[in-house]
């Protein structure tokens, strides 16, 4: 199956003009135009960055760039519309974000310092029926692609959440809806229990809204045994602006 989707894919490739992801010219994955839109929402260095209001018991967050204009459009084509030629832009973003999480996180430093253990990298799980309908876990793939600066025995993408109830789609809620919608329907797979037991943490996912996503995976992996949890997101969202750029509190 996975390579007949493959095989099809690619011989779409080569039917279909390639367009950009974010204004539908013809030519390119990301016309020149928009590639320069997309850096300009892109900042300097990774920050931390809170919603505001900020959830109780939001992990320290990082990410690398505002989700607007061009870096929202390409998000939403990666992740919706099958645009996984996108991945090696989102990815590095996201590469980014986990350095910085990493690198804020004295915890993790020690732990990656002094080998003890792997540091988890954990994508925010998808719903059985959106991965059914994307065909893939594209969260996942940028995961992965983003930890290939590290070594095999630093870092591991670990699919270790899962839902463990039905959820409603949380585009149109409102924070507080956001947060109940989610309050207790994550788990850690019963496999990677033990493995996610006393581990470090970086929690990834691709925008920060507010945050309410996280707040439950990062309780579902502290009620799972993990000491540390941090989070790297490719953006966050512009509508909080003013929240951008705060100082996270400590991670446990």
């Amino acid at each position: 199956m996975t390579f007949a989707r493959s095989s099809l894919g690619a011989l779409a490739d080569l039917a279909l003009p390639v367009t950009c992801a974010s204004c539908r010219a013809l030519g390119a994955a990301l016309c020149p135009d928009c590639t320069s839109g997309l850096w300009s929402q892109v900042w300097e260095r990774p920050r931390p960055v809170r919603p505001r209001p900020c959830p109780p018991r939001l992990p320290p967050v990082w990410a690398a760039g505002a989700f607007a204009g061009e870096l929202a459009a390409v998000v939403a084509a990666y992740k919706d519309d099958g645009r996984r030629d996108l991945a090696p832009v989102l990815a590095g973003l996201l590469a980014g974000a986990v350095d910085a999480a990493v690198g804020g996180a004295p915890e993790l430093r020690r732990a990656l310092c002094a080998r003890d253990g792997p540091v988890l990298v954990v994508p925010v799980p998808s719903s059985p029926a959106a991965r059914r309908r994307r065909g893939d876990f594209p969260l996942g793939q940028l995961a992965a692609l983003a930890c290939h600066g590290f070594g095999s025995g630093e870092v591991v993408v670990a699919d270790a959440l899962r839902l463990r109830r039905r959820v409603a789609d949380q585009a149109g809620l409102g924070a507080r809806e956001r947060q109940v919608n989610l309050e207790h329907a994550l788990q850690v797979r019963g496999r990677w229990q033990p493995v996610v037991d006393r581990a470090s943490c970086v929690l990834v996912d691709d925008v920060l809204t507010t945050g309410a996503t996280l707040v439950e995976a990062a309780r579902a992996l502290r009620a799972g045994g993990a000491r540390t949890v941090v989070a790297a997101t490719a953006c966050a969202t512009e509508r909080r602006a003013g929240a951008l750029g705060q100082r996270p509190a400590d991670s446990r």
